[in-house]
């Protein structure tokens, strides 16, 4: 789990990452990004009910994206409001797959080590 202060949780740290941050995306998410002055990243994962009716299938892939981000939360370069939202196609894809994608989008802007 996600520590508390690691998560991104009120409508206004996110109406400011959606308005004023940055968009990476390929066919399996878009990743939304801006940094903070916090000393810490912030992370909100959204995976909507187009993904899969079942709460089930939709949580599997949440916590399979939460794993690789806390897994990886010493790595990140700078302090960053990170939101990420899950696309359709990454729901048949494995667990090592989804990192790789994952960490790639995230090194290619340099949020990532």
């Amino acid at each position: 789990m996600i520590a508390q202060k690691n998560r991104l949780g009120s409508q206004a740290d996110f109406g400011r990452v959606f308005k004023n941050g940055n968009k990476i995306s390929n066919q399996y998410c878009n990743i939304r990004y801006l940094a903070n002055q916090l000393g810490y990243c912030r992370f909100a994962i959204i995976v909507s009910n187009k993904i899969s009716n079942k709460a089930t299938a939709r949580n599997q892939i949440r916590r399979r994206v939460k794993a690789i981000l806390i897994k990886n939360l010493s790595n990140f370069s700078k302090n960053f409001d990170i939101v990420i939202t899950v696309l359709p196609a990454l729901r048949v894809l494995k667990y090592q797959k989804i990192e790789e994608i994952l960490l790639n989008l995230l090194k290619k802007q340099k949020i990532l080590l």
